[in-house]
């Protein structure tokens, strides 16, 4: 493992063994000292034991458990994955039978995409107000489902939590296995993973919750920091530590970002400022002209070796299209599955094993270990992992027939015509085919601020800084005239984790004009945001 000294902040969160929150700023080492806390634990525990670890997306909760098994840690027992990954498989594959009929084979599916037999079922009361005391009201829908082979993806922390409480057989399998549960980006939670989190301390884990409220920015997705906040509260039961040094950004842009977030903060003066701001005289395809010129002076000013350490990030992902079609350097632009009428479970295999023709890291056991399908004989493993890496050494007229036969042997049933039209079309566009593919080490990349949370870049351009986009704006009615913005703290926020990405430079993008996402030419009034608590940008007069 790379030598890590810890700061007198860190070491404190890392020595203490017991039941804790941690609250850590941007850049402040958190996987780090997460790892840290990992190792330690683990190297205390017998072979058949082990942790789970949390993080919300696969790229982060690989990231951990990389740091994890450096210079060949044994894990032992461990859990490394995101929390669905956890409710689904050690949970409720293995103990749902013991509570409701469930089919022979099950996979995961989107309400939308369940038979009306079973929508049928779902209360008046929306999923996302589902809770401990009304889980009994969504038990038809969920047995329904679960009877014909499907498991509800947005039921999955009210089903867990559900197995967990009256499975006595799942509690005794947690508490024998795994001695600690972590849980990164805690401000992102949801109601289940609370309660979940909460029920696992209960049985005798030693429950670690990590994050940062000015970090919130998926409200829309019922994820709130109060969850967080409820954990640092006097008497939570959990012992609050802070990690307050920025080790990733240059000083500046430290202050400046949280000068945004509190009007006391103190900048300290420097004449090596690194929060710029540019006005263009256009739109957003007059700005993708003028970064042709900027992005190379400014790597060059700065010191970037490889154009990938430069990132483009824009609040809707129509700005960063548009910046990404008319900008002339080499850029990779981070799209939406381009996977929309196929299932969820499909489309995840589908995305896969088109991943895998493009990526040597990915393997062929990771995805029959994906498929999380039982009991098969090595010479079916055999068969499927040939099956498999068929796809990446086809040609490429032969690729929708290889991938379809892997994804055949995987499900243990041939994929719906829906899924394979879709394929089909994936696989004669180069665009979409492009969302599978590794980028160039020279690309340019290009995303929206929710696409970039966990991300570090040299250089950020920080675009669509616009009145009426960031912050958002309502307009209810007998209020003409005045000016209320829409979750307001929630784009604060996104502005925040778009300054702290950077960590040589970051520039703030804004123009006289702007493209909206019909396609229409609007005035582009600054965002309130500039030059908020007097957290001032140095022009670029260029």
């Amino acid at each position: 493992m790379a030598t890590f000294t810890p700061s007198a902040e860190q070491n404190q969160a890392i020595q203490y063994k017991s039941n804790m929150v941690i609250t850590a700023r941007p850049g402040s080492g958190k996987t780090s000292v997460l790892s840290c806390k990992v190792r330690n634990m683990i190297s205390e525990l017998r072979p058949h034991q082990g942790i789970i670890a949390i993080s919300f997306t696969n790229k982060a909760s690989n990231e951990l458990e990389r740091r994890c098994r450096a210079d060949a840690f044994d894990v032992k027992s461990s859990f490394f994955g995101t929390i669905d990954d956890f409710c689904l498989r050690e949970i409720i594959f293995p103990f749902g039978r013991q509570l409701m009929s469930v089919a022979a084979e099950i996979k995961t599916a989107k309400i939308r995409e369940l038979p009306d037999s079973v929508t049928r079922m779902l209360p008046l009361t929306p999923l996302k107000d589902g809770s401990v005391a009304n889980t009994i009201n969504f038990l038809p829908f969920i047995q329904q489902a679960l009877a014909l082979g499907f498991v509800p993806l947005e039921a999955v922390g009210m089903l867990a939590h559900y197995v967990v409480e009256r499975s006595f057989a799942c509690q005794k399998y947690l508490v024998a296995r795994y001695r600690a549960v972590y849980i990164d980006e805690y401000q992102d939670s949801g109601y289940f993973q609370h309660q979940l989190f909460q029920k696992l301390k209960e049985f005798g884990l030693t429950a670690v919750a990590v994050g940062d409220n000015d970090q919130s920015i998926y409200a829309f997705a019922q994820k709130s920091d109060k969850y967080l906040l409820a954990l640092t509260a006097q008497g939570s039961g959990f012992e609050h530590f802070s990690i307050t040094t920025n080790f990733r950004c240059h000083p500046s842009i430290n202050d400046f970002a949280l000068r945004l977030l509190n009007p006391n903060h103190p900048i300290t003066p420097t004449d090596d400022m690194r929060v710029l701001i540019k006005t263009i005289n256009g739109d957003q395809r007059t700005m993708s002209l003028w970064l042709e010129t900027a992005i190379p002076h400014l790597m060059d000013h700065y010191q970037i070796a490889s154009a990938e350490r430069v990132a483009i990030l824009c609040r809707h992902q129509h700005s960063a299209k548009l910046i990404a079609n008319h900008l002339r350097l080499s850029n990779r632009l981070v799209e939406d599955n381009p996977f929309e009428a196929a299932s969820t479970s499909e489309a995840l295999l589908f995305s896969d094993l088109l991943k895998l023709r493009y990526d040597p890291m990915m393997t062929a056991e990771y995805l029959i270990d994906r498929a999380g399908k039982l009991n098969r004989t090595t010479q079916e493993r055999r068969a499927l992992r040939r099956a498999i890496l068929s796809c990446r050494s086809c040609l490429d007229g032969d690729l929708i027939v290889k991938v379809l036969a892997a994804a055949a042997s995987l499900l243990r049933q041939q994929p719906s015509s829906v899924a394979v039209t879709e394929l089909e079309s994936v696989c004669g566009d180069n665009g979409k085919l492009r969302w599978f593919q590794r980028s160039s080490d020279n690309a340019v990349q290009i995303m929206t601020l929710h696409k970039a949370k966990g991300l570090e870049f040299e250089l950020v351009f920080h675009a669509d800084l616009y009145d009426h986009v960031i912050p958002t704006r309502l307009y209810p009615p007998g209020k003409f005239g005045q000016v209320i913005f829409e979750n307001e703290i929630q784009c604060l926020n996104l502005h925040y984790v778009g300054v702290t990405r950077a960590v040589k430079a970051c520039v703030l993008m804004t123009s006289n004009y702007r493209i909206n996402g019909q396609g229409n030419v609007k005035n582009g009034q600054p965002s309130q945001f500039i030059g908020r608590n007097g957290a001032n940008a140095i022009p670029i007069i260029w």
